[in-house]
């Protein structure tokens, strides 16, 4: 029995060491964990392909960016393909599903959604050059996992939650609000499937639920190719056909 209680001494001992970090060195210790910050600034480009799912439904996906805030998504189903874009300065969409098939520049919700996706570091990494504050709440459990809590407001003022596991320091669970038309809406994802890509881990699963949605989806990771060469044109809005 005294050597459990020395254990559960110790075990909380570290655990209170460990609560004292800074947020600072806790985001420190996350970029190390994803393979440290020279390697994530070396990635130039990705594309990622993967699987959605919604519900029984699977759709293909693929998702690319170039620095310093490219990025170019589509999903195909049925044999129409969506498209969502951002230049750097300007977001476009084709949305078949929704019987627009011709490019058109995207709506403020869409156009705030995609300005945060083409951020290739992720917004923890340079926080502060890029105008986001990031407060550490505290330990937490969360998922039953001890938890880094912190929370980021970034620039435009929007606000959500990064959970860290406190012994890997990697993400597993983000928690935001976002607006919908007027309509402020909780997003959770859950975050896992590090895998090791050019020195790097990087997540393979995403399973997000929006609050009042009758299902959530998910994104799995087939295959990472870091460092493609991907022409500015790809993310450019793509003149509509005249007829």
């Amino acid at each position: 029995m005294k050597r459990i209680a020395l254990f559960v001494m110790a075990a909380s001992f570290s655990f209170a060491a460990q609560a004292e970090l800074t947020v600072d060195e806790v985001i420190a210790k996350n970029i190390e964990a994803r393979g440290g910050y020279e390697a994530i600034k070396s990635l130039e480009s990705a594309r990622f392909q993967g699987v959605a799912s919604f519900g029984p439904t699977e759709a293909p996906v693929l998702m690319e960016w170039v620095r310093p805030d490219k990025v170019r998504m589509e999903f195909e189903l049925q044999g129409m393909k969506m498209v969502q874009a951002y230049d750097g300065e300007n977001g476009w969409a084709i949305m078949p599903f929704l019987g627009k098939t011709e490019p058109e520049p995207m709506a403020d919700d869409q156009l705030k959604d995609i300005k945060e996706q083409a951020d290739l570091d992720g917004e923890l990494v340079d926080y502060k050059e890029k105008g986001h504050s990031v407060e550490l709440v505290g330990l937490e459990e969360v998922e039953g996992t001890d938890a880094y809590h912190l929370k980021i407001t970034r620039k435009n003022g929007d606000v959500s939650h990064t959970y860290l596991d406190s012994e890997y320091f990697l993400e597993f669970k983000e928690v935001s609000k976002t607006d919908r038309q007027g309509v402020e809406v909780t997003v959770s994802t859950i975050i896992g499937d590090y895998k090791e890509v050019a020195g790097m881990l990087i997540p393979h699963s995403f399973e997000t639920t929006a609050e009042g949605a009758p299902v959530g989806q998910s994104i799995t990771i087939t295959n990472i190719e870091p460092n493609v060469d991907l022409g500015d044109d790809h993310f450019s809005m793509p003149e509509a056909n005249v007829k």
